[in-house]
């Protein structure tokens, strides 16, 4: 099940780019796409799913401008 898509372009090289989320079965899977350089797609469990949330939010509290209100 596709939970979410994300269109962007790529702050580094300017490529436009997606991040898809999905869940098949008891494993979330995470593509990146860029439309010139190609796509990867990882899978994992619940517990590296957790490490991977909590260390984008360490990275978006470190980041300048408005802070999030969790």
């Amino acid at each position: 099940m596709e939970v979410a898509t994300i269109c962007f372009k790529d702050r580094d090289c300017g490529d436009e780019a997606v991040a898809v989320v999905r869940v098949q079965g008891e494993i979330a899977g995470l593509t990146l796409s860029l439309k010139r350089r190609g796509d990867v797609e990882v899978f994992f469990g619940r517990q590296e799913l957790e490490q991977l949330i909590v260390a984008l939010q360490k990275a978006q509290m470190v980041m300048p401008g408005e802070k999030p209100v969790v």
